[in-house]
């Protein structure tokens, strides 16, 4: 009796630990062979507030994970930043060393689990109308105030990303839900992203 249950935790342990690399295996097909990362332009769309927005645009820097890094043994190490500028009005950034992954085949799927030990350093740019109204500008009627004011970076609290990952394109959804201290409320953003395969690019400060 002893040996057949040592068979069978044997034979468990090996289904798991098969299960485990296939994952890996299955994950590291997005890199080609000899290639340690990819990027892509992304440009996005959506809502965040009660305002509708397109246009922005960030980078999508995608690389196998070491074992052990961040929160979660993820299979990928996935950066997303605002671009040209880290901070610009309605980009986020998200670090996927502080989400769970899933990956199957080409999609990758990261979810933000709450802490209330510590935050995650994830984010989004909203431009609050509050501090359109202090600084004298109306988002209707005038838009020259806008560059005069930066947007109010609000930490995520929770969120999920979505992603469909070809060799020279992707495309996915993403929302992120925080506190904005302008508005003195709970902001959710919301958008669509599509991007293309480029080289090299890093947002400015």
């Amino acid at each position: 009796m002893k040996r057949l249950i040592r068979y069978v935790s044997i034979g468990a342990l090996m289904i798991l630990g098969c299960a485990f690399f296939s994952a890996r295996s299955m994950a590291q097909d997005l890199l080609e062979v000899g290639e340690s990362s990819k990027q892509y332009l992304l440009n996005l769309s959506g809502t965040v507030m009660n305002e509708t927005f397109s246009g922005a645009q960030a980078v999508l820097t995608l690389t196998q994970s070491p074992s052990g890094r961040g929160i979660y043994d993820n299979p990928y190490q996935l950066i997303i930043e605002g671009f040209p500028r880290k901070n610009s009005r309605n980009s986020f950034f998200w670090n996927g060393a502080y989400s769970e992954m899933t990956a199957i085949a080409n999609e990758i799927t990261c979810d933000i689990k709450r802490t209330f030990v510590k935050s995650v350093p994830m984010h989004f740019f909203f431009l609050s109308s509050e501090l359109l109204k202090s600084s004298g500008a109306a988002l209707e009627e005038d838009t020259s105030g806008l560059t005069a004011v930066l947007p109010t970076r609000v930490d995520a609290q929770a969120g999920r990303l979505k992603l469909l990952i070809h060799s020279s394109s992707v495309s996915g959804t993403v929302w992120m839900k925080g506190y904005d201290r302008a508005e003195k409320a709970f902001v959710l953003y919301n958008a669509r992203l599509y991007g293309k395969k480029t080289y090299r690019l890093k947002p400015h400060q």
